[in-house]
């Protein structure tokens, strides 16, 4: 019995041991179970992850072919020559028109070379190594540069003109894509604008020579009528020679007057037309316009009315001849156009002090607005039917227009077709610190018969006119028909004052002025006069380069030759009259 009881006690432990241990193994696949589903679902992300990215890599790489497929075209279609060399100067990348021009089969025969060994083929020495140096100066500088070289790429013999731009490649410019520092290199071809150039500046020439030659020959028969006119308008004339006389005086000032606006505007469209800024009194040269104009309006029976404010300062710097140019075109587009009534003319001081604004009025035809446009472009005339016995160019406005703009100021118009126009100018002024009695030139008439003058020229007409003229000084001058005779007269003669004529057949001026000094003695400090009707721009620093000492213009002018003899003889032979101030 006892021995039943054990066996049964040890049967109930053994139970619940057993009971114990399944409900732990119970636990523990629970727990299994949990750690199971677990790693499934990381199994599952990884595996999303893995096919992601796998996914990605195909996108990318897709994208990666597209990208350098857009690269190839960019290389194979660029027109431009295009290289990229790394951190050591050897080729990484070229555009085919380089590989093209050159006749390199492709890319692979280049690669890695280094940029001399590819470029020396290619640019002659000098070249290559102004190009190796800017190459080192950007590269260690990590700039940009710019050259300019004439290169044959080709090999044919023919150069092309190309504008390199080079430029350095940072490292960071390649982000994490292991890129080194490098060097960009384009190459442009400006040959045909290049070649454009030089056809528009060989035609400017050409068209500045044409001008010069066409200068030359007008002034020259001009010189001829505007002296011998002013010789004979100091004879005793009756009233009916003397109107021919001013018929033919005013007649060739008009032609004098649309030669110099074609020369005036070439000078402009050329950007070479200069000023000359001086002391002047504004105020006497305003009221010399008001009493030509007066006189010009009383002709026409209009009125004139001119109005001058009190604040307008009486010394100024400026150009007075081109402000009297821009100011005497507009007064006498105002006449011309204006049948009755009035012209007005003034000028005013802005609050400031620094601009100064002159208006030119008229009770004129006015213009339509529709050509206003028109106005300041050159060889433009409105109303032509209308207006078909005004004498001009069509030039008057575009130059003033521009002369106004080189002077840093500006000309507009407003204008009433039938009414009347108003043309304003607005110029800055710099009030001059110097008295006028300083800079005021004063002309004293005189004579000068011991005077020895010498003039060269190879048109008899023109020693005629020379001759005439300095003969209201009382000079007899020696004449010279060329620049061979002069030299001989020079060589055996003194002379106060040689006028020398530029251009001569046999000798030019330059050539005899040249020989003249070279006899020495007083030949070479005496003042040698240029007597020229090449009044293209330039022409000054022409003469004082060639030991010429000053030139007068042809048509000679009476007072520009008074007041050259007054500066270049000597005041031991001058005896004057009584001063006149201009």
């Amino acid at each position: 019995m006892a021995q039943e009881l054990s066996e049964n006690l040890n049967t109930d432990v053994e139970k619940e041991a057993l009971l114990e241990e399944i409900s732990q193994l119970k636990l523990q696949v629970t727990k299994l179970s949990r750690e199971l589903r677990t790693n499934q679902r990381f199994i599952e992300k990884v595996t999303k992850t893995v096919e992601a990215k796998d996914t990605l890599g195909a996108v990318l790489s897709a994208a990666n072919a597209k990208q350098r497929a857009y690269t190839d075209i960019l290389l194979e279609n660029s027109p431009n020559i295009t290289l990229l060399l790394n951190d050591d100067g050897r080729f990484v990348l070229s555009t085919k028109v380089f590989l093209t021009i050159t006749g390199t089969p492709n890319f692979d025969y280049i690669k890695n070379k280094h940029y001399r060994e590819v470029m020396q083929n290619y640019l002659v020495p000098d070249v290559m190594r102004r190009f190796g140096k800017v190459l080192e100066y950007v590269a260690s500088s990590h700039s940009t540069a710019v050259m300019d070289e004439w290169i044959d790429f080709s090999g044919t013999g023919e150069s092309r003109c190309y504008s390199i731009e080079i430029q350095c490649i940072d490292k960071s410019a390649g982000g994490d894509a292991g890129i080194t520092a490098g060097v960009l290199v384009c190459f442009v071809d400006l040959t045909d604008f290049m070649r454009e150039k030089q056809r528009a500046e060989a035609a400017n020439s050409a068209k500045s020579d044409f001008l010069a030659t066409m200068s030359h020959e007008i002034r020259t028969p001009m010189n001829a009528i505007l002296g011998m006119s002013e010789m004979l308008n100091r004879t005793e004339l009756d009233a009916s020679q003397r109107k021919f006389l001013n018929d033919i005086r005013k007649s060739s000032q008009a032609l004098l007057v649309i030669i110099n606006d074609i020369l005036d505007f070439s000078k402009i469209e050329a950007g070479k037309m200069e000023l000359v800024n001086v002391n002047y009194n504004l105020h006497v040269m305003l009221d010399n316009l008001h009493s030509i104009f007066t006189v010009l309006c009383n002709d026409k029976h209009l009125e004139m009315r001119y109005q001058m404010d009190d604040r307008v300062p009486f010394v100024i710097n400026g150009d007075e001849n081109r402000l009297r140019q821009v100011l005497t075109n507009l007064l006498s587009n105002a006449v011309k156009y204006t049948k009755t009534g009035w012209v007005a003319f003034s000028c005013h001081a802005a609050d400031d002090g620094k601009m100064l604004r002159f208006d030119v009025k008229d009770s004129g035809i006015g213009i339509r607005s529709e050509d206003v446009g028109k106005l300041f472009k050159p060889f433009e005339q409105l109303d032509l039917r209308k207006n078909r016995n005004v004498v001009g160019t069509g030039l008057g406005l575009a130059i003033s227009y521009n002369l106004c703009k080189i002077m840093g100021g500006t000309l507009s118009l407003s204008s009433v077709y039938g009414e009347g126009s108003t043309f304003t100018i607005e110029l800055p002024y710099v009030e001059a610190d110097e008295d006028y009695a300083e800079t005021v030139e004063i002309i004293n008439e005189f004579t000068a018969p011991e005077a020895r003058i010498l003039v060269v020229d190879d048109i008899e007409i023109n020693l005629s006119v020379a001759e005439a003229l300095l003969g209201t000084f009382g000079i007899i001058p020696e004449l010279a028909m060329g620049g061979i005779e002069a030299i001989e007269l020079a060589n055996e003669n003194r002379y106060d004052i040689i006028f020398m004529d530029h251009m001569m057949p046999e000798m030019d001026g330059l050539e005899s002025t040249r020989r003249i000094r070279e006899l020495g003695g007083n030949n070479e400090y005496v003042p040698i006069i240029a007597l020229t009707a090449n009044a293209i721009h330039g022409v000054k620093d022409i003469f004082l380069s060639n030991r010429l000492d000053d030139f007068l213009p042809k048509p000679l002018d009476f007072s520009e030759l008074n007041r050259c003899l007054r500066k270049w003889l000597p005041p031991s032979i001058i005896r004057d009259k009584a001063p006149l101030r201009e």
